[in-house]
């Protein structure tokens, strides 16, 4: 049984200037068991970016969901590209309807289908998915997408700008999340590092080991981690926060050397960055 916790929640830097939050989730679960889950974070420049993004995650997971329901023998790839195109074609009518400029409808978009053990997905923009597989292995499944590490690439890009696919092996859960929560995930001081995720912050969220989902209160547990998300320890997402999680209750990943799971040497790591950045100082 496939297990899902998520919500999406206004960020502090939105709360001070009065602006609601941009970002929106949303989940389908189908009569066969698969699970299709998307998350999408408006633009903050596009003035109804949250319309675009309520429109890019209902859109496509109920496509996703009308075409595979009754036939899942269908092309995976085929049917998630549907979906981006049906997404971005509802938020184009919805501009033109309401005579604003497309641009102001920017949002970006990353969605899965998961049938408990392979996953097919769709994404584009700055946020990312990322698997944990039944080796214990964390797998960042999708890269951010930044157009000069500036200006992130919407939804509006197009099928040339859209990184669709299928990833190899089982994996025991998912979690898609936007950018402010994603990058958590990946402290840049980690970046070029054996291991890149920071992996006892996030199987926290994820790994069946911790979470005994089918023993536990998943409506508990997925409160629990959301709470954790808002409280101080992470005071630095100002951003808003997305996050959905899949889990396979059937499936415990096996689990690695303690070394794995220890707390990285951040002095260590900064002083190796700072060597870096800044090598006529040392």
């Amino acid at each position: 049984m496939i297990y899902s916790y998520g919500a999406s929640i206004v960020g502090s830097s939105h709360e001070k200037k009065g602006i609601g939050c941009q970002d929106n989730c949303t989940t389908r679960i189908l009569d066969n068991g698969w699970v299709i889950a998307a998350v999408a974070d408006g633009v903050g420049s596009s003035m109804y970016s949250d319309i675009a993004s309520r429109i890019a995650v209902d859109v496509s997971v109920k496509t996703c969901g009308d075409l595979i329901a009754n036939d899942n023998s269908r092309d995976l790839l085929k049917v998630i590209q549907d979906a981006f195109f049906q997404a971005e074609r509802e938020i184009d009518n919805y501009s033109l309807a309401k005579n604003h400029p497309l641009s102001e409808y920017d949002t970006t978009l990353s969605l899965v289908i998961y049938d408990g053990k392979h996953i097919a997905y769709g994404h584009c923009g700055d946020g990312g998915i990322i698997g944990l597989t039944a080796k214990g292995d964390y797998v960042k499944i999708t890269t951010p997408q930044k157009s000069e590490g500036i200006y992130v690439i919407p939804l509006r890009a197009g099928k040339d700008t859209w990184v669709i696919g299928q990833a190899e092996g089982e994996f025991a859960s998912l979690l898609l999340a936007t950018d402010g929560v994603y990058d958590t995930f990946f402290p840049y001081l980690l970046k070029g590092q054996p291991v890149e995720v920071y992996v006892p912050l996030i199987r926290f969220f994820m790994d069946n080991n911790i979470l005994d989902v089918s023993n536990g209160d998943i409506a508990t547990i997925g409160q629990e981690r959301l709470d954790f998300i808002c409280s101080d320890a992470c005071a630095s997402i100002t951003d808003d926060k997305t996050i959905w999680v899949l889990i396979n209750g059937d499936i415990v990943p096996e689990e690695k050397s303690a070394c794995y799971y220890e707390e990285p040497n951040w002095d260590e790591l900064q002083l190796m960055w700072n060597k870096k950045a800044y090598p006529h100082l040392y």
